[in-house]
């Protein structure tokens, strides 16, 4: 009985942990002067930045693969290889959804405040 009860307890801690990282990556990254996207397992981390305008974005790529950071006409890293970044600066305030060009499934969104 005293097994069952400690069995409980665990499952009941793995799912509050699970809740509280699901919330917490639901949430914007926000940033003052600077900030740093960090492109890993085909996934922009945080997916979400809040940035001031003026600020600049390194985009860094801990993955093995190469990778991009592009919203068309507003601005574009290039190709950006495994274990090396690219820094853009946010001049303009607004929300600008990026995406991968090589891997179009991967999204990311900037909000300049």
């Amino acid at each position: 009985m005293e097994t069952a009860k400690k069995n409980r307890l665990g499952v009941i801690a793995v799912i509050a942990a699970l809740a509280l990282a699901i919330a917490g990556a639901a949430l914007p990254a926000t940033a003052g002067a600077g900030a740093t996207v960090d492109i890993h397992n085909f996934a922009f981390h945080p997916g979400t930045l809040e940035i001031a305008k003026g600020s600049k974005v390194v985009f860094s790529n801990t993955s093995k693969v190469t990778h991009t950071a592009t919203d068309a006409g507003v601005f574009n890293t290039g190709h950006i290889k495994p274990g090396t970044s690219v820094s853009v600066r946010f001049t303009q305030k607004g929300v600008f959804a990026y995406h991968c060009k090589i891997h179009p499934f991967m999204h990311g969104k900037i909000v300049v405040g």
